[in-house]
């Protein structure tokens, strides 16, 4: 952690200021400033600290650590204002506080957004110390965009409270579609990001080519628009459905809670088509209202008797059936001084039925109600010109709109993603994160690494890199479990690998995952097997299915074997063609069973392959025997370690002195930092 000082104060007699400052410096870089307890990710800010032991820091003479006595007090005093420190992200400071805690970066975001937008962030003094001379709106934009990783955490807070749609009002259009695009990075979903640029490309081209067209083809564009279909985080993010939200603003909230919410979902192949055909004909439905607006203007001409003579108004209305196609007034051809200011259709007046006298045009029929919506689904946002008319003008009058047109069928979403007006989700109160808890088997977080090692997942530096299709979190339990002689099932640690996967009570590792039916070990997996000698790999045809196994005792081949005229041999070496280049082996025939039994389900079968592997490769890497598992066990999983959790964290602080050499110099437990396909920071500490 990292501890700042924004003020300190020394009195005394007789003190040099520089060398006064120079030594007290010496002495707190030498003391222990981090409260004892606290999450590695969270953020304490404390008001005022006094010397919990006045006299007692040698600041005359020059001394590396302050006296023990000190020291012990100092951390007694911060751990007193840590137990008083309060939470913004769980309800209003009280005035007195002298702390306030962040468990990690997501609640600091929320909370500097939220009080933004009420209007209280400037009266805060954490504020000002965490962001000094800075303008706390403009901060919450470059906060949000600069660590777009915690982007989703934070919506799904501020959503919690109900206050998804004023936070999302301080970013511009321009701002949401940036902050999304760095969430899909950051997220795994850059093919996203991609698509949706794209798309807003294609959506300008329309707007333009549209507007070089005749009457004519708008009207009919107008009358062939529909209504947007269900947006297909619409299930489970019923807050994207508050108006006066921006389709860029409402793509980003969809998109970041769906990645909370339903993270296997928005994970999904037909995710990105589903978000795609979603925008696509939302902005066909935008364009058409657009169109509808400039094709409104029409040309009434009232006569108002035979005293006043007939005279020519602007009146903003649908075209009704029968009407006259002239060509309209537009406001860019009206006198700059008859431009009345722009009002949204919601503020405009609504205007009387024409009195007894008036008529209108032959051609026109007559008038008799307000202004009517348009036959849209969504509000439309585009400025309504009102009527226009001198002051000794005649009451105006408007055209009803037409009916609705039959709107044309939508279209499903994508297989495998179906959308829903049912909500599925209802956001639940806030966890209890952050407190440790201490588990046996804090080395099952070391495989995680493996994973990452197999290439089976990405890590921040490979974010678009495609990760298995089952959650990381499950991955470690059901990997554990398989290589712990004794499961240990009341360990919390299995708790915690359900929660942050997400899985419900009951619901087993791996329940959604579905395995593949054949099994080929790719052929970076073997290069930690060359030897010098040639070794027999073995290779047997039972029951339809070829199998190969190395002689470290796991399966380089278990496929369904095709049924053509080629001889037995002549299959095996066609399939083992790839593993020829860099490896030296023998072929033998002989008895290869299955790694499972028969009756096996597919996530079993899947595991029977991959475990023995897994096994056979830690075992040769941690220098213990293969059939040795309680070594395995003993080097590897069983330690003791202190897990703090959080919406965005993973902290697990372990003993340095009981970190095994073997452990450290196979790699197995350096810092992994952000998951993208878990949404969360992995961190090993030592202690």
């Amino acid at each position: 952690g990292r501890t700042v000082i924004g003020r300190l104060r020394l009195r005394g007699t007789d003190l040099d200021p520089l060398s006064a400052k120079l030594r007290l410096e010496s002495l707190l870089s030498g003391a222990h400033l981090s409260p004892v307890g606290l999450p590695p990710s969270a953020t304490v800010c404390i008001r005022r600290l006094v010397d919990p032991k006045p006299g007692v820091l040698p600041v005359r003479q020059f001394t590396p650590v302050p006296p023990p006595a000190w020291d012990e007090a100092f951390r007694a005093a911060l751990g007193a204002q840590l137990a008083r420190a309060a939470r913004p992200a769980q309800g209003p400071v009280p005035p007195g506080a002298e702390a306030v805690l962040f468990l990690d970066p997501s609640e600091l975001l929320a909370c500097l957004a939220s009080d933004v937008w009420r209007g209280t962030a400037a009266v805060h003094w954490w504020w000002k110390g965490l962001f000094p001379s800075a303008d706390l709106a403009l901060r919450v934009v470059a906060e949000w965009l600069r660590r777009p990783e915690y982007v989703p955490a934070a919506l799904e807070a501020v959503a919690r409270r109900s206050e998804a749609r004023p936070v999302l009002s301080l970013f511009t259009g321009d701002e949401a579609r940036t902050l999304l695009a760095r969430v899909c990075v950051t997220q795994g979903l850059p093919a996203l990001a991609s698509a949706l640029g794209a798309l807003e490309e294609e959506a300008a081209r329309d707007e333009v080519v549209l507007e070089s067209q005749p009457r004519a083809v708008k009207e009919e564009r107008v009358a062939a628009s529909g209504t947007v279909p269900l947006a297909p985080w619409e299930s489970w993010v019923p807050e994207a459905r508050a108006s006066g939200l921006g389709k860029e603003h409402r793509t980003l909230l969809g998109v970041a809670l769906m990645l909370r919410r339903a993270p296997l979902e928005a994970r999904h192949a037909a995710f990105i088509p589903a978000v795609v055909a979603w925008r696509r004909e939302e902005a066909r439905v935008a364009l058409a209202e657009r169109t509808h607006e400039s094709v409104r203007s029409v040309k009434v001409t009232l006569e108002a008797g035979p005293e006043s003579g007939a005279e020519e108004v602007q009146v903003l209305a649908p075209r009704a059936a029968g009407a006259r196609a002239e060509q309209p007034v537009v406001p860019d051809q009206m006198e700059p001084a008859a431009l009345p200011s722009p009002v949204r259709a919601s503020e405009a007046p609504m205007l009387e039925p024409a009195p007894p006298g008036v008529t209108a045009d032959a051609s026109t029929p007559a008038l008799t109600s307000p202004l009517a919506q348009p036959p849209f689904a969504a509000p439309i946002e585009a400025p309504v010109w009102p009527v226009h008319t001198e002051a000794s003008a005649t009451p105006s009058v408007v055209m009803p709109a037409p009916e609705p047109t039959s709107a044309p069928p939508v279209p499903p979403p994508p297989p495998g993603l179906m959308a829903s007006s049912e909500p599925r989700f209802a956001p639940a109160p806030g966890r209890g994160w952050g407190l440790p808890i201490s588990t046996g088997l804090g080395g099952l977080f070391y495989l995680v690494n493996v994973g990452l090692f197999l290439e089976l997942y990405g890590d921040f530096s490979q974010p678009a890199f495609p990760s298995l299709p089952l959650p990381v979190w499950d991955f470690v339990a059901l990997l554990g479990q398989r290589l712990l002689g004794e499961a240990r099932p009341s360990d919390p640690v299995w708790k915690v690998l359900a929660l942050l996967s997400g899985r419900r009570p009951g619901e087993a590792p791996g329940h959604a995952f579905e395995p593949p039916d054949e099994w080929r070990v790719p052929e970076i997996w073997l290069r930690a097997f060359r030897t010098q000698a040639s070794p027999a790999w073995t290779w047997s045809l039972t029951d339809g299915r070829l199998r190969v196994r190395h002689p470290a005792g796991f399966l380089v081949l278990d496929i369904l074997a095709p049924e053509s005229a080629d001889s037995t041999e002549a299959l095996v070496r066609r399939e083992l063609a790839p593993f020829t280049t860099g490896h030296t082996f023998t072929l033998e025939p002989g008895d290869v069973p299955a790694p499972t039994a028969s009756e096996a389900t597919p996530l079993e079968r899947w595991l029977g392959w991959l475990s023995p592997y897994v096994r056979a490769r830690l075992s040769r890497a941690l220098g213990v025997a293969p059939d040795d598992a309680e070594a395995l066990e003993r080097t590897l999983l069983v330690h003791d370690a202190r897990l703090h959790l959080t919406e965005t964290h993973v902290d697990v602080v372990l003993a340095l002195a009981q970190l095994p050499l073997e452990v450290r110099v196979a790699g197995l437990d350096r810092d992994i930092g952000w998951i993208p396909s878990a949404g969360r920071h992995l961190t090993f500490h030592f202690e």
